[in-house]
C-alpha cells in the first residue's frame, strides 16, 4: 500500500515538473525577440532618408545657382553702365560712332514717355521723377477726354502743312517763347539741317512734337516738361522785325496739321 502511494506521488511530482518546464519554455518564447526572414521595412527606411537628403541637396544647389546667376546678371549690368558712362565722358573720337548708336537707341527706339506714363498708371508716380500734372481737356463726356494742345506761340502761319508736308512755319513777335504743346519727355536737342536749333518732345500718349528754328533752347535732353512750359525762343526773321519758328506734330507714325488742332491767332 505504501509503495503504491509513493508511486502516485512520484507521478504527480513528475507531472508538476513537466508543467513547470512547459511554462518556463513558453515564458522564454514570449520574451525572446521575433526574427523575420525578410526585413523589407528595415531595408526600405534608409533608402527613403537617402532620397530625402539627395532631394534637399539638389534644392540647395539649385538655389545657389539662381543666386549666382542673379549676381552675374547684376555684375554685367553694372559693368555695362560703367562702360557707357566712361564712353560718354571720354572725348576720344574713336568712340563717337558708339556714342551715336547709344544715343539714337535711347532717343528714338525706346518709348521713354509712354513707359513712364504706363508705370505711373500701374504703380503710382515715382518721387521727383515725373511732372506733377498732365494737362487734359476736362469735358463732360463718357469717352476718355482728348488731350488739349497748348499754343506754342501765337502768330500767323507763313508756310502751311500742305506746302511743308510735315509741319508749319509760324511768324510771331520777336523774342517770343515757344512753349510745349503737350507734356512729355525731351528726346532730342540739337541742330537740324533745315531747322537749325531743334527740340523734340515725346508725349506721354506716344505722339511727338518738334520745334525748330529756335534762337535759344531752355531744356536739356531727357527733361520732363509740362504743356505750356517754354522749350526755347523764336529766331528772328530775315528782316529782324518778326520772330519765326517751326512746329511739327506726330500722332503715332503720321504727321498731322498743327492748324487743325491749335488756334494760332
Amino acid at each position: 500500500m505504501s509503495k503504491r502511494i509513493d508511486k502516485i506521488r512520484r507521478q504527480i511530482e513528475s507531472r508538476r515538473r513537466e508543467a513547470q518546464g512547459k511554462g518556463a519554455r513558453k515564458e522564454r518564447e514570449r520574451s525572446a525577440p521575433l526574427f523575420y526572414d525578410r526585413h523589407t521595412e528595415s531595408r526600405d527606411e534608409p533608402d527613403f532618408y537617402v532620397f530625402q537628403e539627395e532631394k534637399k541637396k539638389t534644392a540647395i544647389e539649385e538655389k545657389w545657382k539662381q543666386k549666382d546667376w542673379f549676381l552675374m546678371r547684376s555684375l554685367i549690368a553694372v559693368v555695362l553702365f560703367l562702360l557707357v558712362a566712361i564712353m560718354f565722358n571720354s572725348s576720344m573720337p574713336q568712340l563717337e560712332s558708339a556714342r551715336q548708336v547709344v544715343k539714337q537707341s535711347y532717343e528714338q527706339e525706346f518709348q521713354f514717355a509712354a513707359i513712364a506714363d504706363w508705370y505711373e498708371n500701374q504703380f503710382g508716380r515715382p518721387l521727383a521723377l515725373l511732372p506733377m500734372s498732365m494737362d487734359v481737356a476736362l469735358e463732360d463726356t463718357e469717352e476718355a477726354p482728348p488731350v488739349a494742345y497748348a499754343v506754342p506761340a501765337t502768330g500767323q502761319i507763313r508756310e502751311d502743312f500742305q506746302q511743308n508736308g510735315t509741319g508749319i512755319l509760324v511768324e510771331t513777335e520777336i523774342g517770343a517763347n515757344v512753349e510745349a504743346v503737350k507734356s512729355g519727355l525731351v528726346i532730342f536737342v540739337g541742330e537740324e539741317e533745315r531747322l537749325g536749333r531743334t527740340v523734340a518732345i515725346q508725349h506721354y500718349d506716344g505722339g511727338q512734337s518738334w520745334y525748330g528754328m529756335l534762337e535759344t533752347v531752355d531744356v536739356k535732353l531727357y527733361d520732363h516738361i509740362e504743356a505750356g512750359k517754354p522749350v526755347g525762343r523764336v529766331s528772328a526773321s530775315e528782316g529782324a522785325e518778326k520772330g519765326i519758328y517751326y512746329l511739327s506734330i506726330k500722332e503715332g507714325e503720321d504727321y498731322i496739321d498743327p492748324n487743325d488742332v491749335i488756334s494760332f491767332e
